[in-house]
């Protein structure tokens, strides 16, 4: 990455302020490492513009992120001050205003900061003060360009120039440095030739006022490092950087922010020349400083968190490709949650130039088979006027979401953070005494403390490269025995089979690195196919797939058919002529997120010929078939809003269409709940009655392996835990032959399909002999009939349960060709609403084919 002006943010503006104060301030007090003295702070408590101003500077050069928000604090005051000495104060209130749009800067809010260069490039305009006036435009393009918007960035940057020539000429320092930040638009423009031709002018300009070795030298090298490595010319960027580094460390320690951007780009393009090992070992030691200054290197953490998921993903090591890949995403996040006050028009082009990191990580977690993530990932990259998905919640605010890490990933974070830890205080202090020597000014007293922290850092550094070398050396993670507990019991399926009277079949699908097994379970046979796919081959057709589903595509019939030719076709004429009616499917990961009954042959669905549901070997599944009372049934509905959750407004039309009402419409005959009487108390009243069929259409928030985390929303806005419906037996659900979950993606977490299994396990360990849930968002309009319908088959009809569903999944797919309403539960269609022409009806397989039956399907 690049490094910017060299006078853009540390531009000492104390001389020209007007001194409106009733305290003299001392040459010692603009020491950043002296401490404030107690004169000062009272000075700035009775408002005085000048104190607080001197209070703000010594803050602001210490560049923490709790330091530089302690700075405008006191320029706020100060700037009242300014304001209120008229034009006796312009002076100072110029000065003050670049300040603070500098810290906005820092801190990567550059919307507030735009909107003060704007205002102090007009106060400096009406005091006819050029210095104030360029460095205000050089500032409003620099914070431009951290909003990507390059062309604008040139206008402001060739202002600044043109103001910094009238009254200094044209070889200043303020003029190189017009010219490094002119190279870096260009570089962000992709016009290579252009940006090597400004550093070019800015390593003339810097070596003829500052020396050949001076620290604004490396910044240009570096700079022309970063062209190169982005021509391609990876060995010659090496080159350049490894000039730079040397200097930048000598003039600000090793554990500066630029001496850190510097191993970072080192980082990156050893990455690009093949040798992952070196590109970890360069990225991990710009992590003390990252660590110290997480919200001021939001930029510097994009690049070092990538280039460490490239690294690792190079190295087979996807866990850990995948946490740096979501670290890298969210500090990106976090800039743009900064700016979120501006349109989209605004952020355009940061949304354009960074979408990479979250394609990339989308990628990753495609391949691993975590397809929710994934989809989680693109969606959260989208601007709200181009988002081309579904969003999960109406009230969810997209730029300020974040790439969640599990258990395991937060574990490998905290690892990087603990070889991290490093003395910066001490790296800082080391760095001004050093300065001060420099200058000849240093006591004895001082000497002694720069051999004891010479001494200190030194330790801390070795530290580090062997804690660093224990950490590469811990690479390979243990793999998943899920495949062994898969297949282990294939001998035993057969004997379950041979108690049903309907045909069944069970369906095991492991998908590996290199290829995809199916394992049919018959009655008397088991038979195997291989079908050459690979998992991450295989995980891209379910991503394409759910995509399609859920975005309503017309060519959704597409993606069903390459999925049916790689997981139901291998095995059709086996089907056929077993004369299965139910598959029963014993499933791993991501491929629990599969809609079985949607796979398409190119002529029908697979519902028309099976009826499909999930069978675990996690819980024994007691295959009973109930009494089917419909007085043994029992609703509970959400409908208002929630703090994270949007109304369901359709949840009280679905509950009227199944039970029974004043209109006598409905099939069940129990009693319904909605919202505030859908408390805890009443559902555990309700349980204490063993209903044999419990609906519930409500949010439910599922997050893999972490029951503290996942419940389910009543309707009094409480978190009912999965970990209480496990352990409190006041929430058993024993005696309960079905429990359906109605709402939001009910079946789906944030997972690689696990969430899935685990949800279902905990029900039917808690005494649910089934359990009916979603896979996305479903219809307010569709999910009424297609309940309604199925509780008739089931409880009217004498279905099996599997049986009902698919019999009310048909009857959907070719009731009608009623135009569908495009509004989703829990959901708000972002993407542009169809043309006239454009009609999508009940047959899509969005509207029929999110419910999936697990356990007990008779």
């Amino acid at each position: 990455m690049c490094i910017r002006g060299y006078t853009f943010i540390k531009a000492i503006t104390v001389a020209i302020i007007f001194l409106c104060s009733s305290v003299q301030i001392s040459a010692q007090e603009y020491d950043v490492q002296a401490p404030i003295s107690p004169e000062l702070i009272a000075h700035a408590q009775t408002g005085d513009a000048y104190a607080n101003y001197v209070i703000a500077y010594k803050y602001f050069l210490l560049d923490d992120a709790k330091s530089l928000k302690q700075a405008l604090q006191h320029l706020t005051v100060a700037k009242e001050g300014y304001l209120a000495a008229g034009e006796d104060g312009i002076s100072g209130l110029m000065g003050i205003q670049k300040m603070i749009g500098d810290v906005h800067t820092e801190l990567f809010e550059f919307a507030m900061a735009i909107k003060m260069y704007a205002i102090a490039i007009e106060t400096a305009t009406r005091a006819n003060d050029m210095l104030n006036k360029g460095l205000n435009e050089h500032a409003l393009g620099m914070a431009l360009q951290g909003l990507s918007r390059y062309e604008e960035a040139i206008t402001y940057i060739e202002r600044a120039r043109t103001t910094f020539s009238t009254f200094q000429g044209s070889e200043s320092t303020y003029i190189a440095d017009t010219y490094l930040s002119e190279g870096i638009s260009y570089e962000g423009l992709k016009l290579f030739d252009q940006a090597l031709a400004a550093y070019g002018e800015v390593y003339k300009r810097y070596v003829a006022i500052q020396g050949p070795n001076s620290v604004v030298v490396a910044y240009a090298i570096n700079n022309i490092a970063w062209v190169f490595r982005r021509m391609g010319n990876f060995d010659q960027s090496y080159d350049w950087f490894s000039r730079a580094l040397p200097i930048i460390d000598h003039h600000e320690g090793q554990f500066s922010i630029n001496a850190g951007k510097v191993r970072i780009n080192l980082g990156i393009v050893e990455y690009q020349r093949g040798n992952s090992d070196e590109a970890i070992r360069w990225t991990m030691r710009a992590m003390p400083f990252i660590r110290a200054n997480k919200e001021t290197t939001l930029s510097d953490q994009r690049w070092a968190f990538d280039t460490l998921a490239r690294a690792f993903r190079a190295k087979n090591d996807p866990n850990r490709a995948i946490v740096f890949a979501k670290l890298s995403v969210n500090a990106h996040q976090s800039i743009r949650k900064k700016n979120s006050e501006l349109a989209a028009s605004e952020t355009k082009a940061l949304s354009n130039e960074w979408r990479w990191i979250y394609q990339h990580l989308a990628d990753l977690l495609i391949e691993q088979g975590r397809i929710s993530e994934a989809q989680a990932v693109l969606n959260m990259e989208k601007e709200q006027e181009v988002f081309e998905f579904l969003r999960r919640d109406g009230g969810a605010a997209i730029r300020n979401t974040q790439s969640l890490l599990n258990d395991a990933e937060l574990s490998e974070q905290e690892k990087v953070e603990a070889i991290a830890k490093m003395p910066i205080q001490a790296a800082r202090e080391l760095t001004s005494l050093m300065a001060k020597l420099d200058r000849g000014e240093a006591t004895s007293e001082d000497e002694d403390r720069i051999f004891l922290l010479q001494e200190s850092v030194q330790i801390a550094v070795d530290q580090f490269e062997e804690d660093l070398e224990a950490f590469l050396e811990n690479l390979d993670l243990a793999e998943s025995d899920s495949l062994k507990e898969q297949m282990k019991a294939v001998g035993a399926y057969q004997t379950v089979l041979e108690g049903f009277e309907q045909k069944a079949a069970i369906l095991q699908i492991a998908s590996i690195a290199d290829a995809t097994h199916l394992f049919l379970t018959l009655p008397q046979i088991t038979i195997h196919e291989k079908i050459n796919i690979s998992k991450a081959d295989l995980s891209r057709l379910v991503f394409n797939a759910l995509q399609a589903i859920e975005a309503r595509a017309p060519d959704v019939n597409e993606h069903l058919q390459a999925l049916h030719a790689v997981l139901l076709a291998p095995i059709s004429d086996a089907l056929k002529e077993s004369k299965t009616e139910i598959i029963m499917l014993n499933l791993d990961g991501f491929l629990r997120y599969i809609p079985f009954a949607a796979l398409f042959d190119g002529e029908s669905y697979a519902v028309e010929k099976y009826a499909f549901a999930l069978y675990s070997t996690v819980v024994p599944t007691q295959f009973v078939r109930s009494d089917r009372r419909s007085t043994k049934t029992v609703g509970f509905g959400v409908t208002a809003a929630h703090p994270g959750f949007s109304a369901l407004p359709g949840v009280r039309k679905e509950l009227e269409t199944i039970f029974v009402g004043d209109d006598a419409t409905g099939v069940l005959n129990g009693k319904t709940e909605l919202d505030e009487a859908f408390d805890q108390r009443n559902l555990k009243r309700a349980l204490l009655r063993k209903p044999e069929i419990l609906h519930i259409a409500s949010h439910f928030n599922l997050v893999p392996g972490r029951e503290d985390d996942s419940f389910l929303l009543l309707g009094d806005g409480e978190h009912l835990l999965l970990s209480d419906i496990r352990r409190k037996k006041a929430l058993s659900f024993r005696g309960i032959d079905l429990l359906t979950l109605s709402a939001c993606q009910t079946a789906r977490g944030s997972g690689d399909g696990s969430e899935i299994e685990g949800f279902a396990a905990t029900a039917q360990l808690n005494g649910a002999s089934s359990v009916m849930a979603s896979l996305w968002p479903v219809s307010d309009e569709a999910t009424p009939q297609l309940m309604r319908q199925f509780y008739h088959n089931m409880v009217t009809e004498g279905l099996s349960k599997a049986g009902a569903l698919r019999s009310a999944q048909i009857e959907m797919l070719h009731g009608n060709d009623i135009v569908a309403s495009l509004e989703d539960r829990g959901a708000i269609a972002l993407n542009e609403a169809p043309s006239a022409t454009e009609k999508v009806t009940f047959a899509h397989p969005y509207f029929w084919s999110a419910f999936i039956l697990m356990g007990n399907w008779l």
